[in-house]
């Protein structure tokens, strides 16, 4: 017969770590979400690309956000086009801020179609004011122009990160 100890710290943790001075909840949270399948974008209806629920603990704790999305424009058959797509990162009904990629007036070759390809990238830093579960997400909306001769607007990878960090705690003054 043998013994077997397991030797565990107060916290539970079985690895050295800092949760006497920071708390697991106080840890930066990672949380993301990704896709690559073919999403088409109406002509002047917003369409919700992609969310990711991210949930705090404390208040005023920041939320950094990143995102990608790939979009695929496709032409007709007319040698000029304009379009205006754009990126909006919303929290709830709140929206944050956002990215435009346009090409207005533009002269391409006669009676071919073009296939544009755009990487938008958002960055934001967002700090929630209470404790709780949010919903983020991406909203695309192709803006409809005079003589725009566009046959399609579509997202294909698109992802959505966030990092949640606990307020910093100022030093004791003594």
């Amino acid at each position: 017969m043998s013994l077997y100890f397991e030797w565990r710290k107060s916290c539970g943790c079985r690895v050295p770590c800092n949760c006497e001075v920071q708390p697991k909840r106080m840890e930066p949270r990672y949380y993301f979400n990704q896709a690559d399948e073919m999403l088409v974008i109406p002509a002047d209806t917003p369409t919700q690309a992609i969310e990711l629920e991210v949930t705090t603990f404390l208040p005023n704790e920041t939320v950094k956000l990143d995102a990608m999305l790939e979009a695929f424009i496709l032409t007709e058959n007319n040698p000029n086009y304009s379009f205006i797509v754009e990126f909006s990162l919303i929290r709830g009904t709140t929206p944050l801020t956002s990215e435009s990629f346009a090409m207005i007036n533009q002269i391409g070759q006669s009676d071919v179609e073009k296939n544009i390809i755009n990487t938008s990238k958002i960055t934001w830093t967002d700090i929630v004011p209470l404790p709780g579960t949010y919903t983020y997400f991406i909203e695309v909306n192709h803006i409809t122009l005079p003589e725009q001769h566009i046959a399609s607007v579509e997202i294909q990878d698109r992802s959505l990160t966030a990092i949640v960090f606990s307020p910093r705690k100022l030093p004791n003054k003594e």
